[in-house]
């Protein structure tokens, strides 16, 4: 069933055969895990709804936004220079207090984040009171911040 539906969805929409197949399957794990044979559907019957709905899902979002789903040529990854950015110039130009601040934005330490995500709000906060527990002056590390945040919205305005 799952290789049948899989095919039919392959002939029917824009979706290589393998992709399809390997939808059907996720979705057969799906209905395997939701199944409830006390609301008297026969499993058959449960299993071709999750799978069919699921594919027709996936067909859509697909179409929607078809860039989710593109092959990457391997031969072009890497093959253009990274270009500086206008922010790579900015980033340079901020003190040595404020390059911290962003690198610690940017590459988050665990230890910072405690084991779970943390929204972005928060993640300041939790990076500014990391470099007071480190030993830095308070006051630093507020000027960084300012010093970033004008920084920015100078370029934005611009």
């Amino acid at each position: 069933m799952l290789y049948s539906l899989a095919w039919r969805c392959a002939n029917t929409y824009p979706v290589p055969f393998d992709e399809a197949k390997s939808e059907a399957y996720y979705a057969f794990m799906r209905a395997c895990n939701d199944f409830n044979p006390s609301r008297g559907a026969k499993f058959s019957s449960w299993c071709y709804f999750w799978v069919w709905t699921h594919l027709k899902t996936f067909v859509t979002k697909r179409t929607v936004d078809p860039l989710t789903f593109m092959d990457i040529n391997e031969e072009l990854v890497g093959a253009a220079p990274p270009q500086r950015s206008e922010s790579m110039e900015m980033i340079e130009d901020l003190s040595a207090d404020a390059k911290e601040i962003i690198s610690l934005l940017i590459e988050t330490p665990a230890e910072i984040l405690g084991g779970c995500p943390v929204p972005a709000k928060q993640l300041l906060n939790k990076v500014k009171k990391y470099l007071v527990e480190q030993g830095k002056d308070r006051r630093a590390v507020e000027r960084a911040q300012q010093e970033i945040t004008l920084r920015f919205r100078e370029a934005w305005a611009n």
